[in-house]
């Protein structure tokens, strides 16, 4: 019995010098982590400031709903449109709020659940 390993016609061997540059980036393993972290944070500061924004549309609702679901929807887009225009803060809190709501399932149930309780 003849035992050989078959490779594909265009395999090269790499030297040892070689194989240096393709260990996948073990020297970087702190700037994983940072970046980890990094994105740890952005994300729980895009959570808190979906919950807040939340929390504040549905305080507005209860303190404004007429039970006229037109016009409190046209009151509704005019005080977000004011809200986000205030300020470009403002402005990119509402835009990432409005886009976790709108962004996701989840998002739409938590945004349903949160006005229907009102």
């Amino acid at each position: 019995m003849e035992m050989t390993v078959r490779m594909p016609a265009n395999y090269n061997l790499m030297t040892e010098d070689e194989m240096t540059y393709t260990n996948g980036g073990a020297a970087m393993d702190g700037v994983v982590v940072a970046t980890g972290v990094v994105n740890l944070i952005i994300g729980g500061l895009a959570l808190y400031n979906w919950i807040d924004q939340l929390l504040g549309a549905r305080r507005w609702y209860a303190a404004n709903k007429t039970g006229n679901i037109g016009t409190d929807l046209e009151k509704g887009i005019d005080t977000w449109l004011n809200y986000t225009t205030s300020s470009v803060l403002n402005c990119v809190r509402s835009v990432l709020a409005t886009a976790g709501s709108l962004g996701s399932p989840i998002g739409w149930i938590a945004t349903a659940v949160a006005f229907a309780t009102v």
